[in-house]
């Protein structure tokens, strides 16, 4: 094999300067058209390219962000981090995608990994909220955007009107004539659970509506707490006419078990969901959700960062509100009577 071909070498063959093809590679000068197309040529030829680590030895820059999701397999997220990989490569970024479980602890280990690399920004998005995350976020030294359970915090966020979603979906089943409404959630503890709860026992506090103990169940924000919590709601000795859960992946999951059980929906129970995934409009009845538009989680939070990075913004964190809209399908209606038998 022969010698790696350098920036000196295209400029030898294209007869020009290698300041020159440095311009026309970064695109950071003038290069007048017949002389583009010579360098590119001879590019194409070699099949040359840019040194990327010798770039960001000279630039300060590594053109590397790293993105931190709390679970991958929730369509909120997985949609929201395509949409930012495809922002930022058009943009000249890559972007290194963590998926920490929602655990403490794997963030930690993620931020540890962005220093290392020496990203040159993070899109944080996490369930809960912890002081140390942001000590150790500000110890980085690098741009930062929190995306959907900070808030009020010493970065740029993005994030959902607080209890909005939940809050929307309860008001309309109340509007449908229920009074027996349990709560699905999410991870307890969590900002994002906290929030969406509030939700709930607002609408309800508003309407008179008690909320006795065992209409509150929280386990987890995946499909598979959607089934433990449809078993649960199912096995009761007075199931809820209707069910809000905090997000779709649980809404599903508790159709799941309430459909294998033979209940019928909504002529049995209602069930609302949260985040509007594409699966909520797939799935039988379709599913009465709340809209959290992870396309514009993903526009806002890019844009917001690489003003940071490029110091077109450089004023106090901005917090950017994401409002929500309820979408009716199938899976509610008024309630058939006070009790749902099963059928």
């Amino acid at each position: 094999m022969g010698k790696a071909i350098t920036i000196r070498d295209i400029a030898k063959e294209a007869k020009v300067s290698p300041t020159t093809v440095s311009r026309y590679l970064n695109g950071t000068g003038y290069v007048d058209e017949q002389t583009a197309s010579r360098i590119c040529e001879v590019v194409e030829r070699f099949h040359y390219r840019p040194n990327r680590i010798a770039q960001s030895l000279k630039n300060k820059e590594t053109k590397n962000l790293v993105l931190v999701v709390p679970d991958i397999q929730n369509p909120f997220y997985s949609k929201m981090a395509n949409e930012m990989q495809r922002l930022l490569f058009e943009e000249g970024y890559t972007v290194t995608l963590f998926d920490s479980g929602g655990e403490f602890s794997m963030e930690m280990k993620y931020l540890g990994v962005a220093d290392a690399i020496a990203a040159d920004g993070i899109l944080f998005a996490s369930f809960s909220s912890h002081q140390t995350i942001l000590r150790e976020l500000q110890r980085s030294g690098v741009p930062v955007v929190m995306i959907n359970s900070y808030d009020a915090c010493p970065f740029d966020s993005v994030h959902g009107v607080r209890g909005q979603s939940t809050y929307l979906s309860t008001k309309h089943l109340i509007a449908l004539g229920h009074t027996d409404i349990g709560f699905a959630g999410g991870n307890t503890g969590t900002s994002i659970e906290v929030s969406r709860r509030a939700g709930y026992l607002r609408a309800m506090q508003e309407a008179g509506l008690p909320v006795t103990g065992e209409y509150v169940f929280e386990m987890g924000f995946d499909s598979d707490s959607g089934r433990k919590c449809g078993t649960y709601f199912s096995a009761l000795p007075k199931m809820p006419t209707a069910i809000c859960c905090a997000n779709d992946m649980i809404a599903l999951g508790v159709i799941q078990i309430l459909l294998e059980r033979r209940y019928k929906l909504p002529r049995d129970v209602s069930v609302t969901g949260v985040d509007n995934i594409m699966y909520g409009d797939l799935c039988s009845p379709p599913l009465t959700s709340v809209t959290n538009d992870s396309s514009e989680f993903a526009h806002l939070a890019v844009k917001t960062l690489l003003e940071r990075i490029r110091g077109t913004y450089t004023g106090d964190p901005r917090e950017f509100l994401i409002q929500r809209r309820l979408v009716v399908r199938g899976s509610t209606a008024a309630p058939k009577s006070k009790e749902c038998e099963l059928r």
